[in-house]
């Protein structure tokens, strides 16, 4: 796939992350790997459902803008730190989709009653423990959890990070992730 071809996807991520609710104003960030071991990243600040190719920044392994005219996402160095433990993994998706973000705000499992479709296409969803929106506390809590292989990480009080072969996959895991938070939510007030 072309650096072009990922530019497209990326916008095409975050208008969708945009129209179902998972992120608001200019919450989350999404990435891909380029072939060359640098890396596509939003741009602080910009709305994802108004992203543009333009828009969208290449950096280095280590976080340095090599192209692109804005500064890049907070949450670079999560997203790095991420592939390094993950060279698997092509594409990272970061938002915090309403319901989800609520599992994170407590301590309940999303194993415990996660529908089976679930199990299926995220595998075993794993919790990061907490540290400050862009800190490189967070990058390394996050890595450390992703380095399983886990395909979905709650992040404590933050959201989420899912994986992908590509930007869309990654944006369909977040959505599965969304989907069983609202199913889960649902069950338990039906059991009150």
């Amino acid at each position: 796939m072309t650096e072009s071809q990922k530019r497209a996807l990326i916008v095409e991520a975050g208008r969708r992350l945009w129209q179902r609710g998972l992120v608001a104003a200019s919450d989350g960030n999404i990435s891909c790997r380029l072939d060359d071991g640098t890396f596509l990243i939003t741009p602080s600040g910009v709305a994802k459902g108004f992203l543009s190719e333009d828009d969208i920044l290449v950096v280095d392994a280590e976080g340095r803008v090599l192209s692109g005219q804005a500064k890049p996402s907070i949450e670079t160095g999560m997203h790095l730190a991420v592939y390094r433990v993950r060279p698997e993994v092509e594409a990272l998706v970061h938002a915090h989709p309403p319901l989800t973000t609520a599992f994170t705000l407590t301590e309940r499992d999303m194993n415990e009653d996660a529908p089976d479709e679930v199990k299926l296409q995220l595998g075993r969803i794993v919790r990061a423990k907490y540290g400050e929106a862009g800190s490189a506390e967070l990058a390394q809590n996050v890595a450390e959890a992703a380095a399983g292989g886990a395909d979905a990480v709650l992040l404590s009080r933050h959201g989420a990070l899912t994986t992908g072969a590509d930007p869309l996959r990654a944006l369909f895991r977040m959505e599965s992730l969304e989907q069983a938070a609202k199913t889960m939510l649902a069950a338990r007030l039906l059991k009150l």
